[in-house]
């Protein structure tokens, strides 16, 4: 059972079964015993932290699937093998306490530097830059700067409670940009098809050709009955359960029945109506309105040049898990773009030193880049800042150790790879709600409204491994769908992310229970370690055309 002490105060957490988990503060003689969910049992320890029961006491992976996200063998069946390795048997053993780092909460002063002010830890791009051991490797967009400006700003918390907001989303987002619909490896022979949904909107995904993917509304042109109500392999046909009417897989009208009663319309129902369609390194996009620009001008250069080395098309999807959370999906997203929550919501992770307090933002348009640049191992919150010598240390065993460890998948191209690129964990996000994670971190998020409830979100999240290039793909893991009131933990083909993501979901239905009642009805974003939520919202305020204050 876990025992882990408290990264802050040091009070020790041992679960003892039952969920329960008692918390001994030795320092002041008392202790108590808890439920998981925070419900204090008994004993003069009358609170816990929340986060910190959950981990210790929560609900776990089955023996065994504790394995840290990015180590993760993408084959279920290397699994045994790899806990027996020297690498497997090290990652998922528990620490020693005595190599715990524990130190008091002090504040992270900040500090003054050319781009604006910074958390104390943070270090310039350019220092990374600078002492990169492979420069003739580095991509020139990771050089790249465009650091955001401005200041904290006040939302109103009407745009996550308020339904209208969703009826504008569903007008001006979703039926107007490029959104992520599926992985082309889902749909990787001809009449296969996948049942993309968004708010009220559906569409079937279908390959059409070999090289060919289009995407059509899943609404017969008759009385509006859904085409299909899932996803599919090999049709050769649409045909309407309702009244028979049917379309080939290209769109293109096959079988009108009793067609003698309605004369005239042949012409108008001849073509299911579609949604533009771009593929981008294995990732299938599409756009609902007819005049949409090309999916390059929407991403800028930026998104697709850091990308461009690591091949996402190439990887192999080892985990496909949806969730649904009883929050806006606006709400769920913005807990995962920003780090600095790690201070309070994932308190394990300061055990073995950073509190994610230095991640570098940038901002490109449509897509902003966050942490693609950094060491991590800081916790300015608590008083440890590592010197920049310490902290390149640090940094490059990182980089020598995931090449590594890459070599054993995809063999010599980890060669071709610069410290940075190797060290990255960029948890970017492309607007309006796609995050596909930049360097070897494999996890990919997308948020949206689950169906036509601006109150409930889905949560959809891929793991996508290293694979040799040339080498054939196994068909990806099975998708597995997990209500309300299901557990992370379940899916444990998510390894150490299901307990992380168990803290982090732990937060947002709270968060959005407590928009309804704030007072006043608004919330606060930072201006740096929130910017990329601030500039989310500035352009959905754009695009849904939103006045000031609105």
């Amino acid at each position: 059972m876990r025992v882990e002490p408290h990264p802050i105060s040091g009070a020790v957490y041992e679960a003892i079964g039952d969920g329960l988990v008692r918390v001994e503060d030795k320092a002041k003689g008392k202790s108590g015993v808890f439920r998981w969910d925070g419900t204090w049992i008994q004993g003069d320890v009358t609170y816990a932290d929340p986060h910190m029961l959950i981990y210790i006491g929560g609900p776990d992976l089955p023996e065994g699937r504790d394995i840290p996200y990015p180590l993760m063998p993408p084959l279920e069946r290397d699994i045994p093998e790899f806990l027996q390795s020297p690498i497997g048997a090290m990652v998922t053993r528990q620490a020693p306490q005595e190599s715990r780092i524990i130190a008091p909460y002090v504040g992270d002063p900040g500090k003054e530097t050319p781009e604006g002010t910074r958390s104390a830890s943070y270090l310039p791009l350019d220092f990374f830059v600078q002492n990169e051991r492979r420069p003739d490797l580095l991509p020139e967009v990771y050089r790249t700067v465009s650091p955001p400006v401005g200041g904290p700003v006040e939302i109103p918390v009407g745009r996550y409670i308020d339904r209208r907001y969703h009826e504008l989303e569903v007008e001006h987002l979703w039926k107007k940009t490029w959104q992520m619909a599926c992985r082309e490896d889902d749909i990787p022979e001809v009449g296969d098809y996948y049942l993309y949904q968004v708010a009220s909107l559906q569409y079937l995904i279908v390959r059409t050709a070999p090289g060919e993917i289009k995407a059509h509304v899943n609404a017969c042109l008759h009385r509006g009955r859904q085409l299909r109500e899932c996803h599919g392999r090999q049709a050769h046909e649409f045909r309407c359960p309702f009244h028979g009417w049917t379309w080939n897989i290209d769109g293109s009208l096959k079988i009108l029945t009793s067609e003698w009663d309605f004369p005239g319309v042949r012409a108008k129902v001849s073509q299911l109506p579609g949604a533009k369609v771009a593929t981008w390194a294995g990732f299938v996009f599409v756009n609902p309105d007819p005049d949409a620009g090309p999916f390059e001008d929407y991403t800028g250069p930026e998104m697709l040049a850091h990308y461009a080395k690591t091949k996402l098309q190439n990887r192999y999807k080892q985990a496909d898990v949806t969730k649904v959370i009883r929050a806006n999906w606006k709400t769920v997203q913005e807990a995962f773009l920003e780090g600095w929550h790690s201070l309070a919501t994932h308190p394990q992770l300061l055990l073995s030193g950073g509190d994610v307090a230095d991640v570098r933002f940038d901002l490109f348009g449509n897509w902003a880049r966050m942490g693609h640049a950094g060491a991590g191992g800081s916790s300015p919150h608590r008083g440890i800042i590592q010197s920049p010598e310490a902290a390149l240390e640090g940094y490059r065993q990182s980089a020598d150790f995931n090449r590594e460890y890459l070599r054993g998948l995809i063999g010599d191209e980890a060669d071709l790879y610069a410290d940075m690129e190797l060290a990255e964990q960029t948890f970017s996000n492309l607007f309006p709600n796609f995050s596909p994670w930049g360097g070897w971190a494999r996890i990919v998020y997308r948020f949206r409204p689950n169906g036509d409830n601006h109150e409930e979100c889905q949560m959809h999240v891929m793991m996508l491994a290293p694979w040799p290039e040339g080498k054939p793909k196994p068909a990806p893991f099975p998708p597995r769908f997990l209500g309300a009131d299901d557990h992370w933990t379940q899916a444990p083909e998510l390894g150490s992310l299901a307990k992380i993501f168990e803290q982090d979901t732990g937060n947002v239905p709270q968060v959005y229970r407590g928009m309804k009642t704030k007072q006043p009805p608004s919330i606060w974003l930072s201006g740096y370690q929130e910017s990329v939520i601030r500039n989310f919202h500035r352009i959905y305020a754009e695009r849904l055309g939103l006045a000031e204050g609105e």
